[in-house]
C-alpha cells in the first residue's frame, strides 16, 4: 500500500507543476481552516467548557453527593426497602438527566462541526462538491 503523502515527494508521480497546484491547494485550505478555527473559537470553547462542567457534575454526583446522601439516609428512620427504592428512584432520574444534557451536548457539538465544514467547504469548493 503507497504511503499517502508519495504523491507530494519529488518523483512520486505528478509533474512538478501538478505538485505545485496541489500544495499550493493544500495550503489555501490550512490557511482557509485556520481562520476558521480561530472564528469559531468562541463556540469550541463554549461547547468544551460544557462538556467537562457535564463530565465534573456527573464525576462529582457519583463520587460525592450520592455517597453522602446515602450516608445521610442511613441515619434516617427509614426502613430499607423505602431507603433504597428512594435511591434507586432517584438515581435512575439523575442519570437519565445527564444522558439527556449530554446528548444536548451532542448535537450542539454535531450542529456547530456541520456549520464548520459547511463554511469550509463553501470557501474552498464554492459549496458544490461535498
Amino acid at each position: 500500500m503507497a504511503n499517502v503523502f508519495d504523491a507530494f515527494r519529488p518523483g512520486g508521480g505528478q509533474s512538478r507543476r501538478a505538485q505545485d497546484t496541489t500544495a499550493e491547494m493544500l495550503f489555501k485550505y490550512e490557511e482557509h481552516y485556520m481562520r476558521l478555527v480561530k472564528s469559531y473559537r468562541p463556540e469550541i470553547e463554549f461547547i468544551n467548557d460544557l462538556h467537562t462542567t457535564h463530565t465534573h457534575e456527573v464525576k462529582n454526583f457519583y463520587a460525592n453527593e450520592l455517597p453522602e446522601i446515602r450516608q445521610k439516609l442511613a441515619t434516617e428512620p427509614i426502613s430499607d426497602d423505602v431507603r433504597n427504592e428512594w435511591l434507586k428512584h432517584l438515581e435512575r432520574h439523575i442519570s437519565n438527566s445527564f444522558d439527556m444534557s449530554g446528548h444536548f451536548i451532542g448535537v450542539l457539538t454535531t450542529k456547530k462541526v456541520e456549520e464548520f465544514d459547511a463554511a469550509l467547504r463553501e470557501k474552498m469548493l464554492g459549496g458544490g462538491v461535498r
